[in-house]
């Protein structure tokens, strides 16, 4: 075998072990080196190598001795907040955020810049300035490791946007400016996949192999997460379930396409409160000064109308999920977005709506969660993309 070949294979298994050891003691911090050897299965003499490594690296810290129990104390080990730092952006229609964290994937600082145009290179150089500001927030110099960026729309492997429907954007590539610029490394994906992968490593997915995340806004997505891996499809575009399409007969009996996303996001919403208002039900909302924010706002406070408009949407909310159940085989769903958290009063309707077109499996496995993650799921999943590729592991469920 060549030599070359050799050094390969033994410098991959050397950075998988790392990352067996980095994502244990995310998992269960306070580790001796003999726990983490039972934890990931290797020898107690690899683990010694390798953590003194990490320690060196500052990746990895002592932090004082376990408990006694009689005999020789073991030296605690934890990830270390201060080892490196992340950069991580999330651009879509309405914003452009960005926040650093640490090692621990703790936010240290966090912006949102509202958006009054979609226009790319005014929406960039928000973006620019706001990494900027990031670097000078990096008040202990703690080294950033990368910048990581979820976008809306498709993103090709080379991290080019190349389509974006709500930022009416087409080949869009900043990322060779950005590390031009800031001298960093930039990894660039969709936003939902992002938010799947921060769900996996920091949220309500942490403890599953198998769930989706549904991000509803003004658009529809999701990242399908199977085996501990985002499932990303042959060309990296998986996940845009906000076209599954159905059909419906119009007033002339013509038959109309009509997409998941346009009967459950924030325009559907306001379209079928300004139904329910030409209907006649009793509202506090007025048809002239309908936004998403009023609208929310009176069916926190049980509005009729609000609260109409919100089971309806959450009935299509709950058909979408059946059938992502019936295609996938998968149970577990977390949900987040602008209008997707909104949702969670309403899980009852959703439950119920999914039961009825489900198949014979056991409906009683559903589960349907909804995103906690702060500030946002999708800039801690670009946290989590940047540590990726600092020690990358082919499993989702081991990437730091």
């Amino acid at each position: 075998m060549p030599t070359n070949q050799l050094s390969v294979n033994h410098g991959l298994m050397h950075k998988i072990n790392c990352s067996l050891i980095l994502s244990s003691l995310r998992k269960h911090p306070s580790q001796t080196r003999a726990k983490l050897s039972k934890q990931t299965g290797l020898t107690r003499s690899t683990i010694s190598n390798l953590t003194d490594e990490l320690i060196t690296k500052n990746f990895v810290h002592e932090v004082g001795y376990e408990p006694s129990s009689g005999g020789r104390r073991g030296i605690l080990l934890e990830l270390n907040p201060q080892g490196g730092s992340a950069i991580a952006v999330k651009i879509n229609a309405s914003s452009v955020q960005c926040a650093l964290s640490n090692f621990v994937g703790e936010i240290s600082w966090h912006k949102l810049i509202p958006l009054t145009s979609t226009k790319t290179d005014y929406v960039l150089d928000i973006a620019k300035n706001l990494i900027q500001e990031a670097i000078q927030q990096n008040h202990n110099n703690v080294p950033i490791l990368g910048i990581g960026v979820g976008a809306t729309g498709l993103i090709s492997d080379e991290g080019i946007v190349i389509y974006s429907k709500f930022m009416d954007w087409e080949n869009v590539n900043f990322r060779p400016d950005w590390e031009n610029k800031f001298n960093l490394p930039v990894s660039v994906d969709n936003e939902v996949s992002l938010a799947a992968f921060g769900e996996n490593h920091y949220g309500a997915g942490m403890k599953d192999s198998h769930f989706i995340f549904v991000e509803i806004g003004y658009g529809l997505g999701a990242g399908v997460v199977i085996d501990g891996q985002l499932y990303q499809g042959k060309n990296g575009y998986a996940g845009e379930i906000g076209y599954l399409m159905s059909v419906q007969p119009d007033s002339n009996g013509t038959i109309q396409p009509v997409s998941l996303q346009s009967m459950t996001n924030i325009p559907r919403l306001v379209q079928t409160v300004e139904r329910y208002i030409q209907e006649g039900v009793q509202t506090q909302l007025h048809q002239d000064n309908l936004t998403f924010e009023t609208i929310i706002k009176a069916a926190h406070d049980n509005d009729p109308v609000a609260s109409k408009a919100m089971i309806e949407l959450s009935r299509y909310v709950g058909i979408g999920l059946a059938n992502l159940v019936n295609t996938f085989d998968i149970m577990t769903f977390i949900i987040g977005g602008e209008l997707g958290k909104q949702y969670e009063p309403y899980l009852e309707t959703i439950i119920d709506e999914m039961q009825k077109h489900i198949v014979w499996m056991a409906h009683d496995n559903v589960q349907v969660r909804f995103s906690t993650l702060k500030p946002d799921a999708a800039l801690m999943g670009a946290v989590a993309q940047v540590f990726d590729d600092i020690l990358k592991e082919p499993s989702l469920n081991v990437i730091l």
